[in-house]
């Protein structure tokens, strides 16, 4: 199923300046027209070059921006055709939209495989269902990944957040030595103990 618009290009050019006006509340048709001026390469007949110097100079949105409505839309076109329906009918009792970033994770985590079909099906309900905020999804998408990571190989997890502390702790003594010996707050003896304990330090990373 294409949902692109239909319509003249002029026109379809000033609905989309009006609601990216007003996207927060109504990405989803922004996402549209996006898409449909994206397809077909519209913006070359309003004389810009690319789809990222129409999207800056006249609808103000940044590339990074204007890439994840278009994609958050067409990931929902594919994906959730009936969600879209039910969201545009007027026979249909509203349903809250979720954020265009959630939805950008939904389908983010779609193509990262590490990311099951159960954990995949309970992150959808999270964003399509309950419409949760980006922060939520963010934090369960991370969870996700992170204990998928761990199942398949916890010595490599282990080593590697070994790893992330010994520097974390390395770069704390090299600070702490720096101001300690510049304004000679400590005998020189401690600061070589100083040195001493980063050398063992750092012969422990693997």
């Amino acid at each position: 199923m294409n949902r692109q618009v239909s319509t003249d290009k002029d026109s379809l050019r000033e609905k989309t300046l009006e609601v990216t006006k007003r996207h927060k509340a109504s990405w989803v048709e922004l996402g549209q027209y996006l898409y449909s001026i994206y397809h077909d390469k519209m913006y070359k007949d309003w004389g810009f070059l690319s789809f990222e110097a129409y999207c800056w100079k006249e609808l103000r949105l940044k590339q990074p921006t204007a890439m994840k409505l278009l994609k958050s839309y067409y990931f929902l076109e594919k994906e959730e055709p009936k969600f879209l329906n039910e969201a545009s009918s007027p026979e249909t009792a509203p349903r809250e939209i979720p954020n265009y970033e959630s939805v950008n994770l939904l389908r983010l985590a779609k193509e990262n495989k590490s990311v099951t079909e159960s954990d995949y099906r309970d992150l959808r309900e999270v964003v399509i269902e309950k419409a949760s905020e980006p922060k939520e999804v963010r934090a369960q998408v991370k969870k996700i990944i992170a204990e998928q990571e761990e199942e398949k190989n916890p010595a490599e997890v282990r080593k590697s957040r070994r790893n992330s502390a010994i520097k974390r702790l390395i770069t704390v003594l090299a600070s702490a030595k720096r101001q300690l010996a510049s304004e000679n707050l400590i005998p020189e003896h401690l600061v070589k103990q100083i040195d001493a304990l980063t050398a063992k330090l750092e012969d422990q990373l693997e």
